[in-house]
């Protein structure tokens, strides 16, 4: 079993124990009352260097990365020093996420915020809607192409945006459907990263994409390398939260 398979079946009985708390046509008619986030496209469309700064404790390469997490604290912070969304870990069992951080993000900024998760059911879209998400993760990797265009129109039919993730050249030909085209540097398999492999991926986006970077991105010349190959976002999550000060390390890979 693959480590995606792993982190997914160890979510489903918490997940059925929420449908049946909360069955899904409850939560469909709570959806239709929340309020509207600032979109995550447009946040990506100007001139400059967007970074989508991520919030997040562990992670199954790295362990604890960040004990002592204040979710308020760091999103004001980021928020203040330039991130252009927020992405906030939900996933309890391997990095430490809850809900609960990211409706503490919702209510402490307006910016664009992704619920980062392994989504595999519509249920999840739903919480992430009434969460206040702007954008949910769809991993390719995770999906088979019908399910992926599946939770991918239900997303849209609820008003979010998808970040479509993929790893390999087979995956991202599914994930550029999304709004948003994410590489991912890790290797599944060995955890090892590539910057190399992504910016050779990236390359392969239509322009008309937005190719996001993801992972192993410590630096601005990192940065610059990724730019170099179409990359227009970056999600940066460990460098930002080993720093002490989250936002100052931002606004240094923004200068």
């Amino acid at each position: 079993m693959n480590i995606l398979s792993e982190i997914v079946e160890k979510l489903r009985p918490r997940l059925d124990e929420r449908k049946q708390r909360a069955p899904l046509d409850i939560l469909a008619k709570l959806a239709q009352n929340v309020p509207e986030r600032p979109a995550m496209v447009p946040a990506f469309l100007g001139p400059g260097t967007h970074i989508i700064a991520e919030i997040k404790k562990a992670s199954p390469s790295k362990g604890l990365i960040r004990p002592n997490l204040d979710v308020q604290q760091l999103a004001l912070e980021l928020a203040q020093n330039g991130a252009a969304a927020l992405s906030v870990l939900t996933e309890p069992n391997y990095f430490l996420g809850s809900e609960e951080n990211l409706s503490i993000a919702a209510k402490t900024v307006d910016i664009p915020l992704l619920r980062k998760d392994f989504i595999f059911d519509e249920y999840q879209i739903l919480e992430a809607k009434l969460l206040c998400a702007s954008c949910v993760l769809l991993i390719a990797a995770m999906l088979s192409p019908e399910r992926f265009k599946e939770l991918l129109d239900f997303a849209h039919s609820m008003g979010l945006a998808v970040l479509g993730e993929a790893h390999t050249e087979a995956e991202l030909a599914i994930a550029v459907q999304a709004d948003l085209v994410g590489v991912n540097a890790r290797n599944l398999k060995s955890f090892e990263t590539s910057l190399e492999t992504s910016a050779a991926l990236i390359a392969k986006i239509p322009s008309t994409s937005i190719a996001i970077a993801e992972s192993a991105i410590r630096n601005a010349d990192d940065i610059h390398t990724l730019q170099a190959s179409g990359a227009r976002g970056f999600l940066i999550g460990e460098t930002l939260m080993r720093a002490e000060q989250p936002g100052q390390a931002l606004k240094e890979l923004l200068q």
